[in-house]
């Protein structure tokens, strides 16, 4: 197998259309009649990515990405690293269809990190193995590594122009939009949340404020979620951000009006922020000062 592999991956990275397409379809066959074999010969795809430089035309670059995207299946749990740092090199390319066939292919790794830092148990209530732990512990900090990663790019190719841009469909092609298309597909769920276990009082007001918040929405047919405001405020740039929840809120009854922003200033500080690394303000005024958390 090891031969048809580096066969098809010379097809990849120097065939025409026509024979990419062939070479695609005979991978995905062989996975699905000998799936195991795929598996044990899948790590011969790891010396495949130090070839990706050596490729000279975009469209071989991008079928080349979009061929590994099985491969990264399989290897995404095992060899986690090593594809991150491929991913990271690849979504930074000048051309958009490679960076975007990247994408597709990187999807893989966050169906690794979800299926490992929320492992399948039935029923609910039953604990974790000690294996299941440490696995969990381990792809939490490959989380957290990847996400950094993909931030530290977002930093270094922002020119200043993206500001203006709301949501990321509104943004050209370009390096940024695609890292923010990532990091996106990375953080949907709410992910990237369960890095972080705050302190028990943290926990109970959270979920006494998730209670208002709710109660709020319906009381005000609010076309808010409560996802939409827990993701408002994870994502929060500046503090106007939680003026436009507030707006949406707002009935035009004062006492009401007043109800609202108690409460959101609630959430505002309870509630994780990536700009705090998944903390909320009152974990870091907390581990600022060293003193109790308030009740």
């Amino acid at each position: 197998m090891q031969k048809e592999f580096d066969h098809f991956f010379n097809i990849l990275k120097n065939g025409n259309q026509q024979e990419i397409k062939t070479a695609k379809k005979r991978i995905d066959k062989i996975w699905h009649s000998d799936s195991e074999s795929f598996k044990k010969h899948a790590t011969i795809a790891l010396d495949q990515l130090r070839k990706f430089d050596t490729i000279q035309n975009p469209k071989n670059q991008a079928a080349f990405v979009s061929g590994l995207s099985l491969f990264f299946l399989v290897l995404s749990d095992t060899h986690f690293l090593q594809l991150k740092n491929f991913v990271l090199k690849v979504i930074c390319h000048p051309n958009g269809h490679v960076r975007e066939q990247m994408r597709k292919t990187a999807d893989w790794m966050y169906i690794s990190l979800s299926s490992r830092i929320h492992p399948f148990a039935w029923p609910k209530s039953k604990k974790l193995t000690q294996k299941q732990i440490l696995e969990q512990e381990k792809a939490k900090k490959e989380f957290a590594g990847y996400l950094n990663g993909i931030e530290l790019l977002m930093e270094k190719y922002d020119d200043g122009s993206y500001d203006k841009f709301k949501y990321i469909d509104g943004m050209k092609p370009s390096v940024y939009k695609s890292l923010q298309l990532l990091w996106s597909d990375l953080t949907r769920g709410g992910l990237q949340k369960d890095l972080h276990t705050p302190p028990a009082a943290i926990l109970e007001k959270r979920e006494e404020i998730e209670k208002e918040l709710s109660a709020l929405i319906k009381k005000t047919r609010s076309d808010i979620s409560l996802k939409e405001i827990q993701d408002v405020i994870y994502n929060e740039t500046e503090f106007d951000d939680l003026h436009e929840v507030i707006r949406m809120f707002d009935t035009g009854s004062p006492y009401q009006l007043q109800n609202i922003v108690e409460t959101l200033n609630d959430a505002w500080n309870y509630f994780p922020h990536r700009v705090l690394n998944g903390l909320c303000p009152l974990e870091v005024v907390s581990q600022n000062k060293q003193t109790k958390l308030p009740n």
